[in-house]
């Protein structure tokens, strides 16, 4: 279940991630995790998406993905969201599926696992708890 947060944005940016195809990536793999999209525009360019791994807490019953999708200036955003089709999203959701398949007292689990996307100067930079790499 995915739940969306997009705010309206100035004519200059445009968002890079569009939620059906967060949505069909998710579902193509056959993940059920409670997903929450923040649409939003970082302090810094660069940022596509990112995502924090939550556990049940006191205020909300249920494990979930919140995700932040970046916003670019609009003439990055066509080749940006071809590289967030192509390989953002594809290791977005191995992670996602990795994060969802440990045992509830993984130390990664533990300390809220994180994914991390930029897009800059057409290099796509991806980090998270199983691997870093830059493409």
């Amino acid at each position: 279940m995915i739940y969306v947060e997009k705010p309206p944005l100035s004519k200059k940016r445009s968002y890079v991630l569009k939620t059906s195809l967060l949505e069909d990536a998710v579902t193509a793999v056959g993940l059920d995790c409670h997903i929450e999209v923040r649409y939003w525009t970082p302090t810094i360019d660069g940022s596509i998406l990112e995502a924090e791994y939550w556990l049940p807490n006191e205020n909300v019953s249920y494990p979930r993905a919140y995700v932040r999708a970046g916003s670019l200036p609009k003439e990055q955003r066509h080749d940006a969201a071809r590289s967030l089709k192509t390989m953002v999203l594809p290791a977005f959701v191995q992670w996602l599926a990795k994060v969802v398949a440990l045992p509830r007292n993984s130390p990664i689990l533990l300390r809220g696992p994180k994914f991390e996307a930029t897009y800059l100067f057409g290099l796509v930079d991806i980090k998270h708890d199983f691997i870093q790499r830059a493409v």
